[in-house]
C-alpha cells in the first residue's frame, strides 16, 4: 500500500503537465511516471484514458493477490465496475447495430483471473436477446434482463444502463455487508458518502436533462446514502431547485460545499460535480492517513487514484483545446 501510494504524481509533476505547451510534452512528462507502460506511443485521447485506467486496474490486481476471505471479495465486488463498464460498452454496440468487435475490443479493460463475464463470446453477440442468454449465469444475468425489459419498454439505453448500475451496486452493498463490524466501522461512513454524491449528480442529471418526476429518479437512486435519504430526498426530488433545498436545509456537509463562496463555480452542473468530487477526495486523503491495515484505506487510494486519473485527462483535454493554464487549473480535482 505505501509502495502504491508513493507512486500518485507530486505537486511538481502535475505542475509540469499543467505549463506543458502542448500534448506532446505532456506525454512526454508522462513518460517519467508509473504509468509510462500504458500510454507509451499513445496519441489519442481516447486510448490514453482507458490506457490509465488500466493502470488503476492492475494496482486493484495487486492489492488482490495480498487478501483473502471477506475483504478480498469486496475488492473484487469493487473491480466489476470496470466488468459493468465493458458489458455497457457491448450494450451501446449492439443497440448501435456496430459490430462489438470492432468498436467494443479495442475499450475492453482487462480484467485477468477476475473477468466474470465472457468477454470474447460477449463481444461476438449480435442482439440483445442472445447477449442475455450467455451473460444469464453471471452476477450480471438479471440486472441485464430488468434493463433489456425496460429498454423494450422505453426504448432507452439509459433505463437499461441504469438498471446495471443499481444491480452493481446492490452486488458491492452485499459485499460491504459481509464485511467484519471492524472494517464496516471504518468504511460505512465513506461508502455513505460516495452514494450520496452519486446520488446527487444522478438527480441534477435527471432534472437538468430528462425532467424525471420524483417517482421516476426514486427509482433510480442507490439505497444507503449517508445525508441524501428519507426526508432530505423528497425535499430535494420534489423541489425544481436541488442545490437550493440543500442550503435551505442546511445538509451538512454539502450545503458548505455547495455555497457560492466554494472553489468550485456551483451556478453549473460541472462546477457542482467539481466540489463534490474534490469533497470525495479530501475525504479519501483523510482516511489514507489513518490505520492502513482497513478497507477504508483501500476504498481512500482507489478514489485518489482515479481522481489523479481524472485530473491528467482534463489536462490533456484542456492542452487539445488549447484552453490557458489557469482556465484547466480551475477544472482540476487533486491540484492543491
Amino acid at each position: 500500500m505505501r509502495a502504491l501510494k508513493g507512486r500518485f504524481l507530486d505537486q511538481a509533476k502535475k505542475e509540469s503537465m499543467l505549463q506543458s505547451p502542448d500534448v506532446a510534452s505532456l506525454i512526454s512528462v508522462l513518460s517519467q511516471t508509473d504509468y509510462w507502460d500504458q500510454v507509451q506511443n499513445l496519441t489519442d485521447p481516447q486510448q490514453i484514458e482507458h490506457a490509465l485506467r488500466q493502470n488503476l486496474i492492475s494496482c486493484y490486481i495487486k492489492i488482490l493477490s495480498f487478501l483473502s476471505g471477506k475483504p478480498a471479495q469486496f475488492i473484487t465486488a469493487l473491480l466489476y465496475r470496470f466488468e459493468l463498464i465493458n458489458l455497457k460498452s457491448i450494450v451501446r454496440a449492439i443497440i448501435n447495430q456496430s459490430n462489438p468487435v470492432e468498436t467494443s475490443s479495442p475499450f475492453i479493460f482487462s480484467l485477468g483471473r477476475y473477468h466474470i463475464i465472457p468477454i470474447e463470446k460477449a463481444l461476438e453477440a449480435r442482439d440483445l436477446e442472445s447477449l442475455i442468454g450467455l451473460l444469464k449465469h453471471t452476477p450480471f444475468g438479471r440486472s441485464l434482463e430488468t434493463g433489456y425489459q425496460q429498454y423494450e419498454a422505453k426504448k432507452s439505453l439509459m433505463a437499461l444502463e441504469i438498471a446495471l448500475d443499481l444491480g452493481y451496486y446492490s452486488a458491492l452493498q452485499k459485499a460491504f455487508d459481509s464485511l467484519s463490524m471492524l472494517d464496516k466501522g471504518s468504511a460505512g461512513k465513506f461508502m455513505s458518502i460516495q452514494y450520496d454524491i452519486n446520488n446527487l449528480i444522478w438527480m441534477l442529471r435527471f432534472k437538468e436533462y430528462h425532467n424525471f418526476t420524483p417517482e421516476q429518479i426514486y427509482q433510480y437512486i442507490i439505497p444507503k446514502g449517508w445525508k441524501i435519504k428519507g426526508h432530505n430526498f423528497w425535499k430535494m426530488i420534489e423541489s425544481t431547485d436541488i442545490i437550493g433545498v440543500i442550503k435551505d436545509n442546511t445538509i451538512h456537509p454539502y450545503s458548505r460545499i455547495l455555497t457560492p463562496d466554494a472553489p468550485s463555480d456551483v451556478s453549473s452542473m460541472i462546477g457542482v460535480e467539481l466540489a463534490l468530487l474534490r469533497y470525495l477526495y479530501g475525504q479519501s486523503m483523510k482516511i489514507m492517513q489513518g490505520f492502513p491495515l482497513r478497507i477504508s484505506s483501500f476504498i481512500g487510494f482507489f478514489i485518489m487514484k482515479e481522481m489523479e486519473i481524472k485530473d491528467i485527462m482534463t489536462i490533456l483535454y484542456g492542452k487539445s483545446l488549447d484552453l490557458s493554464q489557469d482556465r484547466i487549473k480551475s477544472h482540476l480535482i487533486t491540484f492543491s
